[in-house]
């Protein structure tokens, strides 16, 4: 039997839930853009979190002996440049879990970004996306603060990369006494990657696996659309190969053990076999809601 309600994606108490607990545990840095809150969740990785708007999504600065990495650039809506120049003086290498806006956002402030070897990635990179393919981030109810002086919701859109470079499944990012694998998971968008170090079992799952309601539902005039049979598979490989990992993830909070990948695995099969309960909202979307996570279908 379903259930109804006007939006299975962002409830209107989203910001109930805040501060989450696990911040509790680390150590929290000074931040150069109070838009963001920094956090150090492990002695050379920084959590640039933007728990002010609904997203909650995270970026992460991982530093090394000879240079550091930035995975994902943010909404765009604070200075996430001057964070990272703050943290880290040396050279800053910038990548991408993939290409959805709330990942993107900051990319033009760097000369150079990397983005996965797919169709959808080098199209916005090129071209951004417009004021109108991001104005429903910007509805009333998505900040729970203010957003930064200076800052014109009314003109919010995402800037094209000033320069990119592909990397494609099995590219390594060596930062001097930590490397970082490129892998290819597919599903949430086609563009999807994580970032594995196999030398400390840490993987940084992006947005194909986060502590909240994972996203199987997406479409988009330009391809970057989901696909529910993809992502299935592609949980399934990680399932078998990373759950002895830890996973750091792109949104609300940062840690989770790799063994979270087998149950959503295992979610994406009952939804498959038919008969569980949902909650259908306006828009026909689902959402199934688990023990530790939720799935929301088209």
């Amino acid at each position: 039997m379903e259930k109804k309600t006007a939006d299975v994606i962002m409830p209107g108490n989203w910001f109930d839930a805040l501060p989450r607990k696990q911040y509790e545990s680390f150590i929290k840095v000074e931040s150069a853009d109070p838009w963001f809150s920094v956090y150090q969740i492990r002695n050379n990785i920084f959590a640039i979190y933007e728990d002010k708007h609904f997203q909650e999504v995270i970026s992460y600065l991982i530093t090394g002996e000879k240079k550091a990495l930035l995975i994902d650039t943010g909404l765009g809506i604070g200075d996430i440049r001057a964070v990272v120049n703050a943290l880290y003086d040396g050279e800053i290498i910038v990548t991408h879990t993939h290409t959805h806006f709330d990942h993107i956002g900051g990319d033009w402030q760097f000369d150079e970004v990397n983005i996965p070897d797919n169709p959808v990635a080098i199209t916005r990179a090129r071209r951004g996306l417009s004021k109108q393919e991001v104005e429903d981030n910007m509805a009333d109810g998505c900040n729970c603060q203010p957003y930064p002086r200076g800052f014109n919701r009314e003109e919010y859109c995402i800037k094209p990369a000033n320069s990119y470079r592909l990397v494609r499944n099995g590219d390594v990012f060596d930062l001097g006494d930590i490397q970082l694998e490129v892998i290819e998971t597919p599903g949430h968008s086609p563009d999807s990657v994580m970032y594995l170090d196999s030398r400390n079992q840490l993987l940084f799952t992006g947005d194909t696996f986060y502590p909240a309601t994972l996203y199987a539902h997406i479409t988009h005039e330009d391809g970057s659309n989901s696909d529910f049979e993809v992502y299935r598979q592609t949980m399934h490989m990680v399932a078998e190969k990373y759950s002895n990992c830890t996973l750091i993830t792109s949104h609300n909070e940062p840690l989770r053990p790799g063994i979270e990948l087998i149950k959503v695995a295992r979610g994406f099969d009952d939804i498959a076999a038919g008969g569980l309960e949902y909650i259908e909202d306006d828009r026909n979307l689902r959402k199934y809601v688990f023990e530790d996570f939720c799935i929301v279908t088209g």
